[in-house]
């Protein structure tokens, strides 16, 4: 296996099973309206994801199991193919052990949406890994997961070693992992993990609001360590990259449909190079693919996308909305897209950006529209599987 360097991943008591049938009525018409109140450490949007279509899902088979306390959390989601339902106005201050392992074939969810800002659990210290996913499927939808750290800062500056800081909501290392309608703020490492250096993961983020994941040297709102991703219909904002990759041979993803706001610490999109996280390797594979398209992208003072290499298979950047202006301040066939090694068979293509604040405004009309057109196309219920 390979061993990587860091990288730049009425009271209840006791469970109450629903019936499937008053599961669905409970999520139906909550999970599909999308977005919800941010307001978090001085940073207010009352409506980020307010122009996005709801996704797109079916039931789940099995009854749901509600659940109000970290136990009972535990005990659901380390059941084979549970549907684990948490009441919208369940606040959770989880405590350990970690990781809380998620078996195969689980669904966690809340009622977050416009109206409902969703079940909410948290931590304040940093354990390396809060949810750990590691075989067959999985998918969490309608749920706030808050972290320890919202604001910036460098592990290599504090007090003890740099690794003691790092934390992650999920590390999912199944087959497929799907997370949707979701907050995710305040997670050192990553918001979201997806995949590891021997185990290829199929994973999908959409209809989430990802910020506040900064922190120097990780701080990844999604962090696709293996395995293909599709990143689409999410908002982000404060965050080191919104979405990094980590560059192996089996490892590509697709941003589409995404509002990313004005604050970044680095670069939006990222694929690394294999070398970058590797010492033993020094070549120049960067991924099999990066493709971004149909993104608007605020921030002005870092690049939006980097390909640092070259990959196996087609990249591109097209038809996404800018608001930065070309310069000369960084390199790259785009001063804000940039390519860090030469690709002589020219397998990165960039053309048919906007730039600008004009450009960022038709960006956001031209996602309203196309969210519009698909809003009444497709039922919003609970759902295991991934739909294209």
């Amino acid at each position: 296996m390979e061993t990587p360097r860091t990288m730049d991943n009425a009271k209840i008591d006791g469970p109450l099973r629903l019936s499937r049938r008053a599961l669905l009525g409970t999520v139906a018409g909550v999970v599909g309206t999308t977005g919800g109140c941010l307001s978090l450490a001085g940073y207010t949007d009352p409506s980020p994801m307010g122009f996005v279509a709801s996704s797109a899902s079916v039931g789940h088979s099995q009854d749901a199991v509600v659940v109000r306390t970290e136990a009972e959390l535990r005990d659901a989601v380390g059941q084979d193919g549970t549907s684990v339902w948490l009441p919208g106005e369940l606040e959770l201050e989880l405590s350990g052990p970690f990781p809380i392992a998620i078996a195969p074939n689980v669904t966690i969810a809340s009622d977050r949406g416009q109206q409902n800002p969703g079940a909410k659990l948290s931590v304040s210290s940093y354990p390396d890994t809060v949810f750990e996913h590691t075989e067959g499927h999985c998918r969490v939808s309608g749920v706030r997961f808050r972290g320890p750290e919202l604001d910036f800062f460098d592990p290599r500056t504090a007090q003890g070693t740099p690794a003691s800081y790092y934390t992650q909501a999920f590390d999912f290392k199944g087959e497929l992992a799907e997370i949707d309608h979701c907050e995710l703020a305040g997670w050192t490492h990553a918001a979201i993990s997806g995949g590891a250096a021997d185990v290829p993961t199929t994973t999908r983020v959409h209809h989430n609001a990802i910020h506040h994941n900064q922190m120097q040297t990780l701080g990844y709102g999604v962090n696709l360590r293996n395995g293909e991703g599709r990143i689409e219909w999410n908002y982000f904002d404060y965050n080191r990259h919104s979405v990094a990759a980590f560059g192996s041979e089996t490892n590509g993803y697709e941003a589409r449909y995404n509002v990313v706001g004005p604050h970044a610490v680095s670069h939006v999109f990222d694929m690394h190079s294999k070398a970058d996280n590797l010492d033993d390797y020094s070549g120049n594979l960067a991924g099999t693919h990066l493709r971004v398209h149909h993104n608007v992208v605020e921030p002005t003072t870092v690049p939006g996308v980097g390909l640092r290499g070259v990959s196996t298979e087609q990249s591109f950047v097209r038809n996404n909305w800018f608001r930065a202006v070309p310069s000369l301040s960084f390199s790259g066939k785009e001063s804000i897209i940039f390519q860090s090694k030469v690709d002589t068979n020219q397998r990165f293509d960039v053309r048919a950006n906007e730039y600008g604040p004009r450009a960022t405004d038709r960006g956001r009309d031209w996602l309203r529209q196309r969210a519009g057109a698909n809003t009444n196309t497709r039922s919003s219920v609970l759902s295991l599987a991934v739909q294209e």
